[in-house]
């Protein structure tokens, strides 16, 4: 939810019977286990805002918050390994 947005945290914004978001979410939670990070799944059904909010084109979409703030996006299915390197060089890890 997008209430949940705090500190450091992975978002994943996802919608219902989305196979690449299906995929993703596994990588999106074990990346942020790997780091620490709270990971927080949106379902743009449930919340519709996230779309504007966020200035989504598509979906899956991962976001990276640190201290609160959004410092990076990106959409598609990623492969975990692609994902580590991401969320550590937008965190500074």
């Amino acid at each position: 939810m997008i209430s949940e947005i705090s500190g450091d945290c992975l978002v994943e914004v996802s919608g219902e019977g989305c196979a690449a978001c299906l995929a993703v979410l596994p990588n999106c939670a074990a990346v942020a286990k790997k780091f620490g990070l709270k990971l927080v799944k949106i379902s743009v059904e449930e919340e519709p805002q996230a779309i504007n909010k966020f200035s989504l084109s598509r979906i899956p979409s991962i976001i990276v918050v640190k201290g609160g703030e959004v410092v990076a996006a990106c959409s598609g299915y990623q492969p975990p390994e692609i994902l580590e390197l991401w969320v550590q060089a937008k965190l500074g890890l």
